[in-house]
């Protein structure tokens, strides 16, 4: 769901120009702030990772899908037996292809459930680069 702007709020937000607009809940006094969708998009993994999109703070929907994904100790045990049988003797075709069919498995969970600490990183060097050129004027 999109929530419409009344007239005023949208007077503020031009008003704000570039700069993000806080607003306030006036029943729980809340803040919150108004960024343009493409900026939000483009920190998304940031503001996830600050809110807890972690392990730890999993939200229940993503829990939900964690779980759906099917990934369990019995895969990862099965997956680690795989791995030692490799590099001891060697697999077959068919153990080989069930290997990579658990490695994928894994990789997409992972994604599911862990944060994001390389795009977090690229995310914070880009701002960082911005601003030594705003602050230099060179590149």
């Amino acid at each position: 769901m999109t929530a419409t702007l009344t007239p005023e709020q949208v007077a503020e937000l031009e008003r704000s120009g570039d700069s993000p607009l806080v607003v306030e809940n006036p029943q729980t006094r809340q803040g919150y702030v108004l960024v343009p969708r493409e900026a939000y998009q483009h920190a998304q993994p940031l503001f996830e990772a600050i809110i807890g999109h972690t392990r730890a703070g999993i939200s229940p929907a993503a829990a939900d899908s964690a779980a759906a994904s099917g990934w369990d100790d019995g895969k990862n045990a099965r997956r680690c037996v795989l791995i030692d049988k490799k590099y001891a003797e060697g697999l077959s075709p068919p153990e080989e292809a069930e290997l990579d069919r658990l490695q994928d498995e894994l990789a997409a969970h992972q994604r599911l459930v862990s944060p994001r600490p390389v795009v977090i990183l690229q995310l914070l060097e880009e701002v960082l680069q911005q601003r030594a050129i705003n602050a230099t004027g060179r590149v």
